[in-house]
């Protein structure tokens, strides 16, 4: 979602809420545009509707059929490869992707009692949701040959184009860079068959993985390096001056109504013209 909120050009807002607030469905992330949940499963539809933003407008007919279907192979698929070795070796999950839970859940608690919890709470209610998509029923290395088809499939339909359908990216880009990345950026101490097929066999699937980064997450480096939520560039560059003006009126907004009328309306009215450009991420 975010990649291609980057990628149309949309200005939003993340919001972390530490995993408490969801959509109706239980879905993470969500979108909330004009006080209204976005699902993920049709944000970018309905957002691309929304502000007449289409990355398919140029894909014929045949091109669109092809992107439905290996959409639907990543989502309904090769994710749940993925989904299913997160609940088998969670260990090597918070390895691998360097997971910071105080971080993730926003506590103080001591990671060690967290990553328990992880492990024994969060991780077996993934397990059943795995096993109900029916990839729970196979054996490990046949789970892992199901991956390695897929991506199989992908290197071979992207063959030797900057992205799948050409010079630009399409929306097919953007579902396989989602997951495909959370594949291959699994730290390397960690075993996992089917990113080292990734980086062995399937040599334009990485270049397709890094180059999508470079273009929609510049501050990637610096997201990694913080563990912050990423923030894209506002309308225009700030300068000092003007960043501490926007410091100062996010804290007077948390005033009263007395205290903010002696500080002035014309702040207020301010932020409510600077919201109402952005979509908030939860």
């Amino acid at each position: 979602m975010e990649t291609w909120l980057r990628l149309a050009g949309l200005v939003y807002k993340n919001v972390d809420k530490k995993m408490e607030l969801r959509s109706k469905k239980g879905q993470l992330p969500i979108v909330q545009l004009n006080g209204k949940d976005i699902e993920q499963v049709d944000g970018i539809k309905k957002l691309g509707h929304q502000f007449e933003k289409d990355l398919d407008a140029g894909l014929n007919n045949h091109q669109k059929i092809v992107s439905y279907a290996m959409t639907l192979m990543i989502e309904n698929h090769l994710f749940w490869v993925l989904a299913w070795w997160r609940t088998s070796d969670s260990d090597n999950v918070i390895k691998g992707y360097r997971i910071n839970m105080q971080h993730v859940l926003g506590s103080k608690i001591p990671n060690a009692i967290l990553n328990f919890h992880f492990r024994f709470l969060y991780v077996p209610l993934q397990a059943k949701i795995v096993k109900a998509r029916g990839m729970g029923q196979y054996k490990p290395n046949e789970i892992m040959e199901f991956g390695r088809n897929d991506l199989k499939v992908l290197s071979d339909t992207l063959a030797d184009k900057p992205f799948f359908f050409g010079d630009e990216p399409a929306t097919l880009d953007i579902v396989a860079f989602a997951t495909l990345a959370q594949i291959y950026f699994i730290d390397q101490e960690v075993k996992f068959p089917v990113r080292d097929y990734m980086q062995e066999s399937c040599p334009n699937l990485v270049g397709h993985v890094n180059r999508t980064k470079e273009m929609c997450f510049p501050d990637w480096d610096d997201i990694c390096k913080t563990g912050s939520l990423p923030k894209p560039p506002p309308e225009g560059k700030y300068n000092k001056e003007e960043r501490k003006k926007r410091k100062k009126l996010t804290m007077r907004l948390k005033m009263s109504e007395e205290e903010e009328k002696e500080v002035g309306k014309n702040y207020k009215v301010r932020y409510s013209n600077y919201k109402i450009r952005n979509i908030s991420i939860n």
